[in-house]
């Protein structure tokens, strides 16, 4: 009988050991952080600055690992792999957004609870500081009557800039050729160098050569003026009606205790909220995108419908 009690105390301490009561302990261990990037990306600057501000508040060591390749899907496979625990934190960008519509990934909407936007950027059309367009309408308009001879490019092929300027495209009538580069500071080398006469950037990748003059923007997607760059007009100023956001944020993999996403987003509200974080936001040019968890689920999902339908039109699906 004795044999018997000892066996039930047991089996009941074996069961509460793995019930959801032991998620009040969480984070108990440290917690991998997985970017998507190469180290030195925006993203992955990102990421660090996250994870230091974020060990503070839960009180645990956050490790980054860098994950690049496949827009995504190499970090996103290797989160996919790892226990649905909160242990594991993907970035998110809006690349996401397209990797998902694209379908060619393995990876469905259904596959990720999308924690945080922490970053919202627009993009932005730059040229050289002699170039000689002095406003978007300008360009334009080289490109619509000189086309072999104005060339326009920016990161990757079939992601958030070649869409900004798909949609310059559609608003101003007319088709031009897309240079894709494998990364948005070579969009910026490729401009400086003369090879291209104006580049689709993220104004934080070429921060330095906008402060020192070297380079200047013709437009900039918010729906008003930027805070950051009070001078330079708008697309919908300039008669375009381009208003698009490329955000930066953290997910995990769907099946993640609603719990432990709770730690995770109020820890998120706390970092946010904290002056060093705003510092490091204001120094890098970019904006809070203040949504909920379930707001960024309908944010990511509207983005993939809207991403499909481009997809379909680049390809003449």
């Amino acid at each position: 009988m004795k044999k018997m009690i000892a066996g039930m105390i047991l089996c009941v301490t074996a069961l509460f050991a793995w019930s959801p009561l032991s998620l009040a302990a969480y984070p108990d261990k440290p917690i991998r952080f997985i970017c998507t990037s190469a180290a030195g990306s925006p993203l992955d600057l990102m990421m660090r600055t996250l994870a230091q501000y974020l060990g503070e508040e839960l009180k645990q060591t956050i490790v980054v690992e860098n994950r690049p390749g496949g827009t995504g899907a190499v970090g996103m496979a290797n989160a996919m792999n790892s226990p649905a625990d909160g242990y594991t934190v993907v970035s998110a960008t809006g690349s996401t957004s397209f990797l998902i519509a694209d379908g060619k990934s393995a990876y469905t909407l259904d596959d990720f609870i999308f924690i945080r936007g922490l970053q919202a950027e627009p993009s932005a059309i730059a040229v050289r500081k002699d170039s000689p367009f002095q406003s978007l309408p300008q360009l334009v308009d080289a490109l619509k009557t000189k086309p072999n001879q104005v060339s326009v490019g920016g990161y990757a092929t079939a992601g958030f800039h070649q869409f900004s300027y798909y949609r310059l495209q559609q608003a101003a009538g007319f088709k031009g050729v897309w240079v894709p580069f494998q990364g948005g500071n070579q969009a910026v080398l490729a401009l400086i160098g003369d090879h291209i006469q104006a580049a689709a950037i993220t104004p934080s990748s070429a921060l330095p050569q906008l402060k020192s003059g070297e380079l200047r923007l013709l437009a900039i997607s918010t729906p008003t003026r930027d805070a950051y760059f009070p001078d330079v007009a708008t697309f919908k100023e300039q008669g375009y009606d381009v208003v698009e956001t490329l955000w930066r944020g953290v997910m995990v993999k769907k099946g993640t205790p609603p719990e432990v996403i709770k730690v995770l987003s109020e820890g998120m509200d706390r970092v946010e909220a904290n002056p060093q974080w705003k510092r490091f936001m204001t120094e890098n040019v970019q904006t809070a995108q203040n949504m909920t968890v379930e707001q960024m689920q309908k944010h990511v999902r509207d983005e993939v419908s809207v991403r499909r339908a481009f997809l379909r039109d680049l390809r003449g699906q």
